[in-house]
């Protein structure tokens, strides 16, 4: 049977900040602070961006180590409500080379005096990149987004 050409697989990463789902969702709908946080990668940088933060709006980067733009992602909001979930559809290609195409919802959830970020990642893989190393991606950025937080 020959291999098949793409790969579904569905990442969930959480993480608990101290800081209110107001004030995470911030750090998420605000392009400069978006920007400040949301790049995988120990040293890497957004290269370009366009960030329109409204349901219809769209997201635009491109990143990698400086000087070199070696990813770029671009898609669209499809759902946003304010302190509780942003949904979003998009592609990421490796230069010219198409890598996925993902629903990514990210919901806030109040615990504490804090939030329970839950970040759910549905792609579709078309090659080189597996599930683990979206994982590993999204955990770093979130990780970044918890810095900025505090």
């Amino acid at each position: 049977m020959p291999e098949r050409s793409v790969h579904h697989d569905t990442v969930v990463v959480e993480r608990v900040y101290q800081a209110s789902p107001e004030r995470v969702f911030a750090a998420w709908a605000d392009p400069k602070s978006h920007g400040d946080w949301n790049v995988p990668g120990n040293g890497w940088v957004i290269i370009e961006s366009v960030y329109d933060f409204r349901v219809g709006g769209r997201q635009f980067s491109s990143f990698g180590p400086p000087g070199q733009s070696l990813h770029h992602s671009e898609g669209r909001f499809e759902d946003i409500v304010p302190n509780v979930r942003i949904v979003s559809a998009g592609t990421m290609h490796a230069g010219e080379r198409r890598m996925t195409t993902t629903l990514c919802t990210v919901e806030f959830v109040p615990e504490g005096k804090g939030t329970r970020l839950i970040l759910t990642d549905q792609s579709a893989f078309y090659g080189d990149e597996k599930a683990s190393d979206r994982k590993q991606g999204w955990g770093q950025i979130l990780d970044k987004l918890g810095g900025v937080l505090k």
